[in-house]
Formats: C-alpha cells, structure tokens, sequence
C-alpha cells in the first residue's frame, strides 16, 4: 500500500544526501540526444503557442535528474527508493513549472503526462500510476522549499559523516544561511503538529548535535555555529520586521501624498486661473502692488520736483549797493 500524498511529499528526506547529490550531478549533466530529440518534440506539439522553449528546457531538466538517480534506466517499483524517488521528482517538477510562465495554465499533472508519453521509452520505466505526480499546493510547496534549502545548504558544511568546509567564515556563511531558513520554517510550527514541522524538528536535532560533536577542520570547528533560534525568538523577530516594514511602508505613503500635493498645488499657480486664489499668489501681488504703489508716489515726487525748479523763481535777496 502507497502512503498518502501528503505523507510522500516529504519522504525523500529521509534521505536527502541522495537528492541533494542528484540535484548536483544533474546541473553538471548533458541530456542524451535522443531524449533531447523528444523533448523539443513533446514541446512543439503540446507547447507550440505556448513557451515551447521553457517546456523542451522543463523536459530536459527533469530527463537529467531521473538519469543522476537512475544512471542505468532501470527504475523499477520494487526499488526501495522507488517512493522517495518520485516524491523528490514531484516536488522538484512543481518547484520548476511554479517559477515559470507556464505555471498560471498549466497543471503539473497534465504537463507531466504529456512530457512521460515522449521521453517515458527512453527513460525506461514503466507508466506511472496516478499516485507518484501531483499538484502540491503552493503552502505546502514553500515549506518543501524551505527544507530543501535547510539540507542542501547544511551539507555544505558537513555530508557524508564529515566536514566539507574547511574555512571557517565559508562554514558560517552557510550557518547563516541555514538559521535565516530555518526561521522562515520554525515560525509555521507553534503547536503544529504537520509533516513538515516534525521534519523541521529533525532538522533541528541534527543541527544542534553536529554543534555538539565538537568536530574540527582546518581554522572551523562546528561548535562555532550559529544556534538555531527558538519558536518564540524568531516570532518576535519576524513580527518586529513586519512592523519596521509597514511603518516605511507608511512614511513612504506620506511622502508621495506630500509630493503629489505639491506637484498639484505647482501645476495650479502656474498653469490655470485658480492659482491667483492661492494664498502664495495673493502675497505675491499685495507685494507686486505696493511696489508699484511706492514707484507711482516716487514718479509722482519726481515730477513735482522738476516742476517746482523750472517754474519758481529764484527767492534770493538783492541788495542794491
């Protein structure tokens, strides 16, 4: 009996060495040239007028990590992999059609049938039942993320029983990394009790031993590691960032409404009849008319000037001698 889907979506973890490795090996890949062949055939027929070139680049992609888990083709449902395997393609299928542009009008179910009646022959392994592909919700989808994100960048620091880093301010690089993740993650899970916050929690554990295993490489040793926050610290921290974003959010919005205001009140005064109502343009000519009030009185004072020096005789004494 096939667990449920909400169970498969995260059985790959329970090994995810495996996964993380395929997903290496299949960025490192070339595509066979007859898969490659059908790959653009399934796209200029399914996906003609439609981003045929995403949905070739979709097929390839996936073709590459079926073959890293797979390099002889002999997938078979007896494989004790068999669960994990197709759990991990699931959601790596999701993850990839989700960021695309075909993601809006396409189901992941739909677009894998119609990829597994080209390259299914050339991968050989049987047709699938309705069970191994599906549509993760898109919740549920960023949690998976999360994980993997936690695991792959946690194995960049310690896989396989021993230290990959040797340097320590790389090895905390990716420390941070993995607590900036794992509180993304954390602060789903209060008192839930889902498959994806027992799974952060066995994240956690494995986390925190490796602290403790004082294992040493090169100027690293793991009990340097960045502790992982608990629930209610990285709560607090997420709250305390929702509260600095809507408050620049707000400034923000007080700034423009200022600015449009100010733009509106300029276009007024210079290019329509209210702006002589403004109280800036009445200033202005209270100030314009008192000039022209103080060069009046001064022309006129000029004028009487003149007039009394041309036309008043001289009022001097003469004194006859």
């Amino acid at each position: 009996m096939t667990p449920p889907q909400n169970l498969k979506e995260y059985k790959f973890f329970e090994q995810i060495e495996r996964y993380i490795k395929a997903e290496k090996d299949a960025e490192n890949a070339v595509v066979p040239p007859d898969i490659s062949k059908e790959c653009i055939s399934f796209s200029k027929v399914l996906y003609k007028s439609e981003y045929p070139s995403i949905a070739k680049q979709i097929c390839e992609k996936f073709a590459k990590r079926y073959i890293s888990l797979y390099p002889s083709l002999d997938m078979s449902t007896s494989d004790p992999n068999y669960i994990k395997d197709w759990a991990f393609l699931n959601y790596w299928l999701n993850c990839e059609l989700n960021k695309s542009v075909l993601y809006k009008n396409t189901y992941v179910k739909e677009f894998y049938h119609g990829m597994e009646g080209y390259v299914q022959d050339k991968l050989n392994y049987l047709l699938l039942t309705n069970d191994e592909i599906f549509d993760i919700n898109k919740d549920e989808l960023d949690k998976i993320h999360i994980l993997f994100n936690l695991y792959t960048d946690y194995h960049k620091i310690y896989s396989n029983d021993k230290l990959i880093c040797a340097q320590k301010s790389i090895c905390l690089d990716y420390s941070k990394k993995c607590v900036e993740e794992y509180k993304k993650g954390i602060i789903k899970c209060e008192k839930n009790e889902s498959d994806f916050c027992k799974a952060i929690r066995v994240f956690e554990k494995e986390y925190e031993r490796l602290i403790q295993n004082n294992k040493k490489m090169g100027d690293f040793n793991t009990k340097d590691l960045i502790t992982l926050p608990s629930y209610e610290v990285a709560l607090k921290e997420y709250q305390s960032e929702l509260y600095r974003r809507k408050i620049s959010i707000a400034i923000i919005s007080i700034i423009c409404s200022i600015f449009g205001i100010i733009l509106i009140l300029f276009y007024l005064y210079k290019f329509t009849p209210f702006g002589k109502w403004l109280p800036i343009n009445k200033k202005n000519q209270e100030k314009r008319h008192a000039m022209k009030e103080k060069m009046y009185n001064f022309i006129d004072n000029s004028n009487e000037y003149s007039t009394y020096n041309e036309y008043t005789p001289y009022r001097v004494g003469y004194n006859s001698t």
